[in-house]
């Protein structure tokens, strides 16, 4: 008969525990009955997808095979892979003549592997592994040794027997059906650790109310498939089960899930439902507190939080886990790393107690670079180099990356170039011919703003007004410079830091020995003068940052060109009877009003966080800075304090040395050039003398009325300015062909398309340049019609500079080339102007004239 009493079965399964039987006694063995490794059983069909039979943990032994309570043995013809709930199933090979154990018989047999080689063909017998079958009578046994890698032991059988169900049969009646266990509640793992070992515990309740239960608690984790692979099974009375943390057989990185059933000691064959536990990670994960950021400036939490115990040989050492972070950008075509992070090298420190799951924490920042180019949004990965540690838990360990989506967001510039023509950061054109002092641009969503004076620049038969300098305001860091203290041909420019902001990262460049001029500003933002002795063009770049937020004279950057003229608030001006001529107005300062006179008070902000290149090897191009900060390169970390902003220049920059002397912290340059650097100019008082020797250089009646003023009305200021004090009652000059000098248009256009179009830089650069150099020609027609000079025909070709190199760093990627590199003969123009005149070698740096030239293209003969 195959009945055995419950209390029998009972006692071979503590027997099977202790192992002390004979084999074929009823505790000389284990019972092997997971239904899922009948043959019958597809794990690519099951749904939901269930975990793996792996008997790799199985412990070395006599094993009897049971499906739904039946006697069952292996299988003896090949079994597909897939099949028994495995990946690689093992079925028992019988060779030439061999043949199962006749009853009291032990025969040594083989086991075969079946793999399936992608679908393409199977091998029933990949490799093999030794079993040995005895025969026990009424069913047949296996000494079965633990599997390498994840393989599963196959069973089959004839079906269920009537008194193998878990059914008892009465006397008088129909079989009774006995009532299942409760199935276990409150399941968790929680870590636990003795001495320097760490260890699992998973826990649960078992029934309050009856102490006669047993329970089958499963370890699984999860593996690279998704599937489950069995660890451990243990069967035990205990409401509780260990596993240690041992790096061999369950290692840092494994997702981890126990599974108990309950089944009651009489009858053990009745277990109840599974009970599964939620996943437990045993590692390091990387938390960033968003998943999206944009190219803003704005900073965001990353923290590095280790779910293990990290101990020390001794408890209170201080021992602990050192991690090294890169950045490492996805996507074709490399552009440079997208992000930087406050450190490179973060350190987990020794565990005292683990709270909410976390045992070590440190939390660094991410920010995304701002690089200006429009490379669209790109995907990059924080990832953690192999951990290098004595420890063999530790040691070799890599936690998983996280990805991070970096948004682009649009940058614009806005020029004020000449006398002035403006073209806004959304590409709107108008002219600008009123003297004063006015807001440029204005960030309402940041502390930036831009103020800039205008003067008449000597027009013989117009009022025609130019810009003499400007005011640029970042936080703390206020930088001005300035020549309209002076008179017209013979004002020197005058570059002042007013205030300064020891966090910043202000830079203050000179290209072409001083004819320009450059302040970087620690958020990307730059103004850039181009001077001449008229006065100076202006060029504003625009972060990301700003779009939707400006306001001033460059517009409103929101993609919209209609609504750039608006009042203070904003709204577009389209309902004004003159909306031009209410914009500038708008935007007008008043005397005494702007930071030329006074120093603006910076608003609060947090502290800023120095940023690290932390790019990997894979990340394709070096760091390219914001002009001015060091390079990653020879760092022993890979890390040293870097910029947000990534900016190469294609134009050659030279730092512009600061002095220490004096509150104000002036500049001078380092070379001879037009740029005279120092104190800000005395204050000047308004005088006929002044204003008479103004009105000499114009050459003919004063086009602007300057009133008269008392001393009250020049206190606080800086230094007269009359521009401010002019009535603003000039109509717009309306100029006609021909000049009184007799320049005919077609004149002037030949001259404007020979001085900038067939320049060097306009050759180079045409394919790049687009409809901008249409506009510079037009700018060049209108100057000279306004001045009645064809001197004015070359003042479009810093322009031409200016608008080629941006759009070279922004669109490189797609340069005719395709390799995201400007082409040789636009790095000749950019960084020679005029190809040194041919009266030079053109360098890396510059124009080396030859002997009897000078000046920044050679154009100057200085004798011999």
């Amino acid at each position: 008969s195959c009945h055995v009493p419950p209390m029998a079965l009972w006692v071979a399964l503590i027997l099977t525990v202790q192992g002390h039987a004979q084999e074929c006694s009823p505790g000389g063995h284990q019972i092997l009955q997971n239904p899922r490794r009948n043959v019958a059983f597809d794990v690519s069909g099951a749904q939901p997808p269930t975990e793996l039979i792996c008997d790799r943990s199985l412990r070395p032994g006599w094993y009897r095979f049971q499906l739904s309570g039946s006697p069952a043995e292996m299988p003896t013809a090949c079994v597909k892979a897939g099949r028994c709930g495995t990946q690689v199933p093992l079925w028992l090979s019988l060779r030439g003549g061999e043949a199962p154990p006749l009853p009291g018989e032990t025969t040594p047999l083989t086991a075969c592997a079946s793999w399936d080689f992608l679908g393409a063909a199977q091998d029933c017998c990949l490799f093999r592994v030794p079993v040995t079958v005895r025969n026990c009578g009424p069913f047949l046994i296996y000494f079965l040794q633990p599997t390498q890698g994840c393989m599963g032991y196959c069973a089959e059988g004839e079906g269920p027997q009537a008194c193998g169900q878990g059914r008892e049969t009465a006397a008088d009646g129909p079989p009774a059906v006995p009532s299942l266990p409760s199935p276990p509640g409150a399941l968790k793992v929680e870590l636990k650790w003795i001495a320097t070992k760490i260890f699992l515990q998973c826990t649960f309740e078992g029934s309050p109310t009856n102490g006669s239960l047993g329970f089958v608690i499963t370890w699984s984790r999860l593996s690279s498939e998704g599937f489950r692979e069995e660890l451990k099974k243990e069967i035990t009375v205990e409401e509780s089960s260990l596993l240690e943390l041992d790096g061999i057989n369950l290692r840092l990185g494994d997702r981890i899930f126990c599974g108990v059933s309950a089944f009651f000691r009489e009858n053990p064959d009745i277990q109840s439902a599974v009970i599964q536990s939620k996943e437990f990670f045993a590692g390091i994960k990387l938390q960033p507190e968003v998943s999206t950021v944009s190219e803003d400036g704005q900073e965001h939490q990353l923290r590095l939080e280790s779910t293990v115990p990290i101990l020390c040989p001794e408890p209170g050492q201080g021992c602990k886990i050192s991690l090294t972070l890169k950045t490492i950008d996805q996507g074709n075509g490399q552009q440079g790393f997208n992000l930087a992070l406050s450190r490179c090298q973060v350190e987990l420190p020794e565990t005292t107690s683990c709270e909410n799951g976390t045992c070590s924490r440190a939390v660094i920042y991410f920010t995304a670079i701002i690089d200006f180019s429009r490379d669209g949004d790109r995907i990059s990965e924080i990832a953690v180099e192999p951990i290098v540690s004595e420890n063999f838990l530790w040691s070799s360990y890599i936690p998983e990356s996280i990805q991070i989506r970096v948004k682009d967001l649009p940058t614009a510039s806005c020029y004020s170039f000449t006398d002035p023509h403006i073209i806004t950061l959304d590409g709107r054109h108008y002219e600008h011919f009123k003297t004063g002092t006015f807001v440029l641009y204005k960030s309402v969503s940041r502390d930036f703003e831009v103020h800039v004076r205008q003067w008449d620049c000597g027009s013989l038969h117009y009022p025609v007004a130019c810009n003499c300098g400007f005011v640029a305001k970042e936080g703390g860091d206020v930088v001005a410079l300035d020549m309209c203290s002076g008179q017209l041909h013979e004002s020197q420019p005058y570059l002042s830091v007013k205030s300064r902001d020891p966090a910043s990262n202000v830079k203050i460049k000179e290209s072409y020995l001083g004819r320009k001029v450059t302040v970087f500003f620690s958020s990307g933002a730059f103004v850039r003068a181009d001077l001449s002795e008229w006065g100076m063009s202006l060029t504003v770049q625009s972060p990301g940052s700003d779009y939707g937020s400006t306001r001033g004279l460059c517009g409103t950057f929101d993609g919209d060109p209609e609504n750039d003229f608006h009042d203070q608030r904003g709204s577009p001006l389209k309902e004004r009877p003159d909306p031009y001529l209410a914009f500038i107005s708008e935007w007008r300062l008043s005397p005494g009003r702007s930071m030329f006179d006074e120093l603006p008070r910076p608003l609060k902000s947090p502290g800023k966080i120095s940023y690290c290149s932390c790019a990997g090897a894979e990340a394709g191009s070096p760091w390219v800075s914001a002009p001015g900060s060091p390079s990653p390169s020879g760092a022993a970390s890979g890390c040293r304090d870097a910029e947000r902003v990534r900016r190469p220049s294609l134009i050659p920059e030279l730092d512009v040395a600061m002095d220490a002397d004096g509150p104000s912290r002036s500049f001078r340059r380092r070379k001879p050039a037009p740029l005279e650097a120092g104190d800000p100019p005395p204050r000047e008082r308004p005088s006929a003398r002044s204003r008479q020797k103004r009105e000499h250089l114009r050459g003919h009646l004063p086009a602007f009325s300057v009133p008269d003023l008392g001393p009250a009305d020049l206190e606080g200021l800086s230094y007269f300015f009359p521009e401010d004090h002019a009535a603003d009652a000039q109509p717009e000059p309306a100029p006609s062909w021909p000049t009184p000098s007799g320049l005919t248009e077609a004149r002037v256009g030949e001259v404007c398309r020979q001085r900038l179009a067939n320049s060097s830089i306009g050759r180079a650069c045409a394919g790049f340049l687009g409809e901008r150099l249409d506009s510079a020609l037009a700018m060049c027609v209108k100057d000279v019609l306004l001045k009645d000079n064809l001197g004015w025909a070359d003042a479009g070709l810093a322009l031409l500079e200016n608008e080629c190199e941006r759009r070279v760093l922004q669109e490189g990627a797609h340069s005719p080339e395709g390799d995201g590199r400007a082409p040789e003969d636009v790095l000749l123009a950019l960084r020679c102007p005029g190809l040194c005149s041919g009266r030079g070698q053109c360098m890396e740096w510059g124009c080396a004239c030859s002997q009897g030239f000078s000046s920044f293209d050679c154009s100057v003969w200085s004798g011999k």
